[in-house]
């Protein structure tokens, strides 16, 4: 055989070769946002910070070991922008949010990340505002803040609350632990478990802090969701890394740890 029909062979094998090897796909890159609301999830010195954090985070670690998957950003947004993107935007991931039968079909849910309850705080320092639900608020003279867009503002609406120009829509807790310490609104949604040091973070005194309703309807677990369209493959097995961690313990352990590290951040205890 010739040099140059040798040459030619070669030049011809190795086109075959290059054309039937298979072509390592691209990972998936998932976009993670989400809104500041410590110790679940909030931004350390730019540094993404908290229990449900740090558990997805985990989650894509173990996931990664079996599908090709990297994140590729992680921001911290308003909760009205946060949610939008995730409706709209496909590889998406959201948390922490209630599960709700208006955002049922939104959203690929994932699984449970926190538990959520929340009380109607006011000031001790002011006169008591005695109520037994949500709904007797109507016959107040009370400015509540509410973070606009949200669950909670959705709820009050419903009750008739917003037509009696009650409600103040605030961009997160944050504005709304502000506005009630310097009397701007009369009472402010919380989490109860997370009342007392969130106002200390921001130099307040949290011990001010007095519950006055229970908010129960809307006493649910906050979940963790990827947007519409995100791939089936990667959604499954999210879903199964999450219930294999949860099941281990290791979401009630790290849970227990952030929120005994916040509280000590927050009011030096």
């Amino acid at each position: 055989m010739s040099v140059g029909r040798w040459t030619k062979l070669v030049a011809v094998t190795w086109t075959l070769l290059i054309s039937v090897a298979p072509v390592r796909s691209e990972p998936t890159e998932i976009q993670i946002v989400t809104q500041s609301f410590a110790p679940l999830q909030w931004d350390n010195d730019g540094n993404p910070d908290g229990y449900v954090t740090n558990f997805m985070l985990t989650v894509f670690e173990r996931v990664g070991e079996r599908h090709q998957v990297t994140v590729g950003s992680f921001e911290f947004m308003p909760w009205k922008r946060a949610m939008l993107t995730a409706q709209t935007t496909p590889g998406v991931m959201l948390f922490s949010l209630s599960r709700t039968p208006s955002r049922e079909d939104k959203f690929l849910w994932l699984g449970e990340v926190s538990p959520y309850g929340q009380y109607l705080y006011q000031l001790g320092t002011k006169p008591k505002i005695d109520v037994e639900t949500i709904a007797d608020l109507k016959d107040h003279d009370v400015k509540i803040g509410v973070q606009d867009g949200g669950n909670m503002h959705h709820y009050l609406t419903e009750l008739g609350l917003e037509k009696s120009g009650n409600l103040v829509p605030i961009t997160d807790y944050k504005q709304g632990i502000e506005m009630l310490y310097l009397e701007r609104i009369d009472l402010l949604p919380l989490t109860g478990f997370l009342a007392e040091a969130s106002a200390c973070k921001q130099g307040y005194d949290g011990s001010l802090l007095q519950p006055v309703v229970f908010i129960e309807d809307l006493a649910k677990p906050l979940w963790a969701v990827f947007s519409r369209g995100t791939d089936p493959a990667l959604t499954e097995a999210v879903r199964e890394e999450m219930s294999v961690l949860k099941k281990s313990g290791y979401l009630d352990e790290i849970t227990e740890l952030h929120s005994a590290k916040w509280q000590k951040l927050a009011c030096g205890d």
